[in-house]
């Protein structure tokens, strides 16, 4: 799902996503508003099923997910102005917004991460 940036305004737009692949299974709910300094401020929350890998027996197992993700995205490179604010933004080039490409990226990450089944 492709947003152009340009029409992103600071009125929250709701979305849905359903995302399935051989390892998830996940549907996202959330929205999205441009905030004053350009970013894009994405509030979600992941539910859903995801395959994962032991780290300790390197068994498979499924977890089950309900995580509540707050992102930001902008249009081209982000200058952090403000020392205070810690936060990762994701930088488009194109000038859109693609909603399916950061969550994938965040169920990757979650895989990537450390597990122990339990």
């Amino acid at each position: 799902m492709k947003i152009e940036f340009r029409k992103i305004v600071a009125s929250p737009k709701q979305f849905t996503l359903d995302l399935s692949d051989k390892n998830y299974n996940v549907k996202v709910v959330g929205s999205f508003y441009k905030l004053a300094n350009g970013l894009v401020k994405i509030d979600s929350i992941i539910s859903g099923n995801i395959n994962l890998i032991c780290d300790l027996s390197g068994e498979e197992f499924t977890k089950n997910l309900n995580e509540n993700v707050v992102l930001f995205a902008k249009d081209g490179i982000f200058e952090n102005q403000i020392n205070d604010e810690n936060f990762d933004v994701i930088e488009f080039f194109d000038g859109y917004m693609d909603l399916s490409f950061i969550f994938k990226s965040e169920l990757e990450s979650i895989n990537l991460e450390y597990h122990t089944k339990e």
